[in-house]
């Protein structure tokens, strides 16, 4: 009976499942995420090779004149290496992982989650997916803040293949913003901003589309150069003034409307 029974575990049927449970569900950048994985012995004795969480998210990039969506790990974190588990046995192994300050948040179309891999020797492997929750930054916050305050509106958020910004992900989270305000409306397409937090501070690039008009206008937009692109570090400081972060981006903005 026990050959039968490895043989069936072999190909998945009795084997040992994997069920990750964390402590809280919604976390923001910078923040520690931690739980515990539990494993559940099958009908046999199994010799496991190590397990493995992923934090994951998906962005889209542009092939053959077509959107295709690619999946990406964001941080990786090994909670145990090897070891057995006896039949019905249970296992506990806490975990606890930093989410990085380029951890994407939960806006728009995009979508985050824990992945938990199970290696299973001589096995097919279990997994369990968890989603979780992802706000902002503190100091992304502020930043989206003063764009509304601006005059704009978040139309769309969504992760872009984008290795131009040679960052450590393949892929940017591009917030889109529309004019609500009269006095852009008639000017400007869409504001479409990427925020990159680091530790003392935050670098922030806005691409300012303006409006076509007439036929320099509708050779500047056929030619990309209606789109104009603007890099700006802020520092700790400036990031915790909100009233001068609001005057600073509508200057910007101003600028480049014209």
């Amino acid at each position: 009976m026990s050959f039968f029974k490895k043989i069936a575990a072999s190909v998945g049927i009795g084997s040992a499942t994997v069920d990750t449970v964390l402590d809280y569900s919604q976390y923001r950048p910078g923040d520690m995420v931690t739980g515990t994985v539990y494993v559940r012995g099958g009908s046999v004795e199994q010799h496991m090779d190590d397990i493995d969480l992923y934090v994951m998210s998906r962005y889209v990039m542009e092939k053959d004149d077509s959107k295709v969506y690619q999946e990406s790990p964001i941080v990786s974190h090994r909670v145990v290496n090897g070891f057995t588990i006896l039949p019905k046995e249970v296992k506990e192994f806490p975990f606890s992982f930093r989410l990085p300050f380029d951890t994407p948040v939960t806006l728009g179309s995009v979508s985050l989650w824990i992945k938990t891999d199970l290696d299973i020797k001589g096995g097919i492997d279990s997994g369990d997916k968890d989603y979780i929750r992802v706000l902002p930054h503190p100091w992304m916050e502020k930043v989206l803040e003063a764009i509304r305050q601006v005059g704009f509106k978040l139309r769309e958020a969504d992760c872009e293949y984008a290795p131009f910004f040679k960052r450590r992900l393949p892929f940017v989270q591009e917030f889109e913003f529309v004019p609500t305000s009269s006095k852009y409306c008639g000017r400007l397409d869409e504001v479409e901003v990427v925020c990159h937090v680091e530790e003392h501070g935050m670098e922030v690039a806005l691409e300012i589309d303006r409006k076509a008009r007439g036929v320099l206008g509708w050779l500047e937009e056929a030619y990309n150069m209606d789109e104009r692109l603007v890099r700006v570090y802020l520092n700790e400081t400036e990031l915790n003034q909100d009233g001068a972060l609001t005057r600073k981006f509508r200057e910007i903005i101003e600028r480049h409307a014209r």
